[in-house]
């Protein structure tokens, strides 16, 4: 396993600190992805595999003890020009505290090891608070794909030119 890494990068709460998922964030992160509707099967899974496939960039915000919230990127393989953002999740009491700006500028960080040019993500259409976010750091629709995760899941297709700055 490589060396993980704490981000600098902090929330506008001083308390957060961005670093590299350890397993003692597992259940925390479990809990997260699996939301209030989830399955606990299908969240320890996609940690797990996330943990393994996506190492520094599977990023965490951390209040004290408490995960605040995790964001998980990657690079493909056959795309190394395009960084994806697969999830950020922030839990509902650290949330309007900058938490997702501080772990995706932490992401943004990682991509630039990489040869990355352009910034991809879906997002459901009605979330949004999450496309307000992603709008500050100059992402746009370049898509539509109905039926993404099956019926009535549609997402949007968000892009951005790579380096993002947010914009205030």
């Amino acid at each position: 396993m490589g060396t993980r890494r704490t981000y600098l990068k902090r929330a506008m709460d001083p308390d957060i600190v961005i670093r590299q998922f350890s397993p003692d964030d597992f259940l925390a992160v479990c809990n997260l992805e699996q939301g209030e509707k989830g399955s606990p099967y299908s969240a320890a899974v996609f940690v797990r595999q996330a943990a393994v496939l996506f190492g520094p960039m599977f990023l965490v915000a951390v209040c004290g003890r408490t995960v605040a919230g995790y964001v998980v990127g990657a690079v493909p393989l056959t795309a190394p020009e395009e960084g994806w953002v697969l999830r950020l999740r922030v839990a509902d009491r650290f949330r309007r505290r900058s938490v997702g700006t501080a772990l995706l500028s932490s992401l943004f960080s990682a991509f630039s090891e990489a040869p990355v040019q352009r910034v991809l993500l879906t997002v459901d259409p009605e979330n949004h608070p999450a496309r307000s976010l992603y709008r500050a750091w100059g992402f746009h629709e370049t898509g539509i794909f109905p039926g993404y995760f099956g019926p009535g899941e549609d997402r949007l297709l968000l892009s951005a030119a790579f380096p993002l700055r947010k914009n205030r």
